[in-house]
């Protein structure tokens, strides 16, 4: 009104159109008595338009004013405008509101007179009026009557299908007459003329058959909802408990419907243990469990990561005569899928045509979701393809997952692949998929595509998330690339994103390799200024830059000054856990002599790992037998910084303290500012790295592959890989006899990896007892470093011989860590030494003693020695 008196006052020349427009902003904003207002338009000197009539009409409907509406429609050929579908519609739907059923059936009969034709709006309002109204006759009668009397708008695409809103008011109004049989007809007829029922049509015919006491229909209806994709609500349940308590079969509901809705709750709330408790005590209740109640028990064990008893449940559902649906199998894949179980998963899907179930895509979806957490990229891609020949398409979610199988495999350009041909099934990525293929490029190097990715979704208009921009940082970081990461990360605020941990653990990285140290100070207290806490790897990996260009000692002086911060910010239970053991519990050992303690400091205590034991069953053992300790106020929590292979024996240093404590933080940063000085003692073979006493290194990068779903791993030299620094020296050489097994490589008078060619030494394999010091940690990293140079641990069967059979007298890898020394929580040094274990300090000796009598009185004992090297 404002705006048309401004025009006015200023002399613009308002028409009709501005009026109109005006009207249906009043009706938007539910303004009715304004709309009315307008429509009179007496200063204007205009008449109105059947568009301006129709949004007057509409705005009355909107209100709640019926009579207006019609008064509206009958003036409009008064005013040399004739009504047309629009207008009629939304009188009758104002009628509708109203509950009066007479005059919108008036109206729906004038509309031929008049030349109108009917839509679909007018049915849907004029049954819904006879619904309202109790006129379920009435309501049937139209329903009958609109396919034929909209037979001449078939051939447009988008009144096809008699909708569905109409077949639910007409089953509402058989409901509210209590003609239950023809509500259930109805709804049985829905298919046959292509109309697909939804929750309000069988809520509806539930309730229909409520009120006429039909309990066993409405059961039935119920446990058929979820055949229909459908998940029964508060309504459905409602409608079948109301139903068995008027047939006397409350208790029936109660258990029946209780169960299945309990049942539910606990799989949404991952209770898997209590679903399984209410599924089983159903039959002893005299209620027999339903598709309803084992979907949701399988649902429940597939959150609560219990994927046996998931399929366990599945196997048993023909048994208990209760047949499995989509839901069940989609469910049980799923479980199967987080479980790692990417063969089972492959098997249910496989097995559902047998059993008259069609895979959807939510099936296929699940599979390949599995196979891409199991590294099967390959079966992944083939699921994928195969999904069109069995009519089922493709979604983004199918894709996405195959993108993320080749992600992690590092088959980058068969991710690129993928996301281009998805808008060729008329599909667009979407941002989980477009993050899938940037973490493709970031594992293959290919920062350049990271980042061309990154700005296609912007051209795509995909919105960009701190995922997507974390894998491109990242691949920033793995190309060198630390300015590109940092603009990176200082574009994210314009993008409306909020960096995270794992941004600044990228963009400072990239500062470390790049000893850029300056703006990796500056991240840090960038990180301080948005409420983030530094964490020990970042504080590491900026204290390892501050290293590079400085020294050890601003290195130790910038960690010191965050070590103060994590203090501060310190739980009071975290605090105490450092004074909890005791100096008597060193050298004590577990109840079975395995694991033991060292030594211990303020936030830190040092272990002996044997051979054999993993790194996480030695802290878990070590961690029950302080519980066992009486003057333990509560269990102590131990932390792993770092860890040692399996075949791997020695010290291992172990925080004080849980995740994110100022114990565990304090030696993360340590390990990442490569400031820990560790020592191991190992014996190797091959040609000659030179006299007792020489030093050497390797410092090839290490590329680490998760095998068999990251059960297992193996690391390779390779130029796509992380740094990685190991120096060795010389302890001792032990020559072996001539009548050895040759399985030694042989020196073949070329300088070593090193550059060293040293005239003095024998030619021919040798054993040689190295001091090793790793700089920095990857996996398996002596092992491999030295299998590069050809000189292979003893009894290494991965990386070295490949015989079943190693030494007789060392049945283990030569591998122990001896030493290690790093800072406690006090700032003061903390040192560790573990001697080596028996086993190997005999087979130290046998050697010393071969090569003090001579190889010739030891020939036989030598041969056996160094049987299978």
């Amino acid at each position: 009104m404002c705006v048309l008196g401004f025009m006015q006052a200023s002399r613009v020349e308002v028409n009709v159109f501005h009026c109109s427009a005006a009207i249906s902003a009043c009706e938007k904003a539910h303004k009715w008595q304004l709309a009315v207002d307008l429509l009179q338009m007496p200063e204007m000197n205009m008449a109105p338009s059947e568009v301006s009539c129709n949004a007057a009409i509409s705005a009355c409907e909107r209100g709640g004013q019926w009579q207006l509406a019609l008064r509206i429609l009958s003036q409009m050929p008064d005013l040399s405008v004739m009504p047309g579908t629009i207008s009629f519609s939304a009188a009758i739907s104002a009628c509708e509101k109203g509950c009066q059923w007479q005059p919108a059936l008036a109206l729906l009969r004038q509309m031929p007179e008049v030349n109108v034709s009917y839509d679909r709006i007018c049915y849907d309002a004029a049954i819904s009026a006879c619904e309202k109204g109790g006129e379920w006759q009435m309501a049937l009668c139209l329903l009958h009557q609109m396919p034929v009397a909209l037979s001449l708008l078939s051939s447009m695409p988008d009144l096809r299908v008699t909708p569905t809103p109409c077949y639910n008011a007409a089953i509402s109004a058989c409901e509210r007459a209590g003609q239950w049989q023809m509500a259930l007809r109805l709804l049985s007829s829905m298919p046959d003329v292509k109309v697909i029922p939804n929750e309000i049509s069988y809520n509806a015919a539930i309730s229909a058959c409520e009120k006429g006491g039909q309990w066993e229909l409405a059961l039935g209806l119920l446990s058929s909802m979820p055949d229909m994709k459908m998940i029964p609500d508060t309504i459905s349940y409602s409608g079948v408990i109301s139903a068995c308590e008027q047939g006397g079969r409350w208790q029936l509901a109660l258990s029946l419907l209780s169960f299945n809705a309990a049942i539910s709750a606990c799989e949404k709330g991952s209770q898997w243990q209590l679903a399984l408790r209410l599924l089983s005590s159903m039959s002893d209740m005299s209620s027999m469990p339903d598709k309803i109640s084992y979907s949701a028990a399988i649902s429940a064990c597939e959150k609560g990561g219990q994927w046996q008893i998931a399929l366990s449940l599945l196997s048993s559902m023909p048994g208990m005569r209760v047949i499995p649906n989509e839901i069940s199998y989609n469910a049980a894949i799923s479980a199967c899928e987080k479980g790692g179980q990417w063969q089972l998963a492959l098997g249910l899907l496989s097995t559902m045509p047998d059993v008259k179930i069609i895979p959807n895509e939510i099936s296929y979806s699940g599979v390949i979701s599995a196979c891409e957490k199991g590294g099967q990229w390959q079966m992944a891609l083939d699921l994928l393809s195969n999904m069109p020949g069995m009519r089922v398409i493709p979604n983004k979610f199918s894709y996405s997952a195959a993108i993320s199988a080749c992600e992690k495999a590092g088959q980058w350009p068969q991710a690129l692949n993928l996301l281009s041909s998805m808008p060729e099934m008329r599909m667009m990525p979407d941002e989980i998929a477009y993050s899938a293929a940037i973490s493709a490029c970031e594992k293959g190097s290919q920062w350049q595509l990271a980042l061309s990715l990154l700005s296609k979704m912007s051209e795509m208009k995909v919105s960009h998330s701190v995922i997507s921009c974390n894998a491109a940082m990242s691949a920033c970081e793995k190309g060198g690339q630390w300015e590109r990461a940092l603009s990176l990360l200082s574009s994210m605020q314009e993008m409306g994103l909020t960096p995270n941990d794992i941004s600044y653990t990228a963009v400072i990285s990239a500062c470390e390799k790049a000893a850029a140290w300056e703006p990796a100070v500056a991240l840090l207290l960038d990180m301080r200024t948005r409420q983030l806490m530094p964490n020990g790897r970042q504080a590491g990996s900026v204290a390892s830059s501050v290293r590079l260009a400085s020294g050890k000692e601003p290195a130790w002086k910038l960690l010191d000054g965050l070590l103060a911060l994590w203090l501060e910010h310190e739980r009071p239970e975290g605090k105490l856990q450092s004074s909890w053991l005791d100096d008597d519990l060193c050298d004590s050992g577990t109840s079975e002599g395995v694991v033991r303690v060292l030594c211990h400091g303020p936030g830190v205590v040092g272990i002996f790992k044997p051979a054999g034991v993993t790194t996480e069953v030695a802290v878990h053992e070590l961690t029950q037998h302080l519980a066992r300790q009486k003057h333990m106020p509560k269990p102590v929590d131990l932390h792993l910084v770092s860890r040692l292979d399996h075949p791997t024996s020695g010290v291992l240093p172990l925080a004080l303290g849980a995740v994110g404590s100022a114990a565990a933080k304090w030696l993360e940063a340590q390990f990442a500012g490569r400031l820990v000085r560790k020592e191991y003692v190992c014996l190797c073979g091959g040609p000659s790295l030179g006299l007792t006493g020489f030093q050497g290194n390797v410092s090839t990068p290490l590329h680490t592959v998760e095998l068999d779903g990251g059960r297992a791993s193996r690391t390779e030299v390779s130029p796509l890989g992380r740094q990685a620094f190991t120096g060795y020296e010389v302890l001792a050489r032990y020559t072996p006899p001539p009548s050895s097994d040759p399985l030694l490589p042989s020196h073949d008078g070329e300088p070593d990896a090193n550059g060293h060619d040293d005239e003095q030494v024998p030619e021919g394999p040798e054993l040689m007892l190295l001091r090793v010091r790793p700089l920095t940690g990857r996996t398996h990293q002596i092992r491999v470093h030295l299998a590069s140079i050809g000189r292979p641990l003893l009894g290494d069967l991965t990386y070295g011989a490949k015989e079943a059979s190693v030494l007789r007298s060392c049945p283990r890898l030569f591998l122990h860590a001896r030493r290690i020394e790093l800072r406690d929580l006090a700032g003061k040094p903390f040192v560790t030494e573990s001697e080596l274990p028996h086993e190997l300090e005999e087979v130290l000796a046998q050697l010393q003693h071969v090569a003090e009598t001579g190889p010739e009185e030891n020939v036989d004992s030598d041969a056996a020695l160094l049987q299978g090297y």
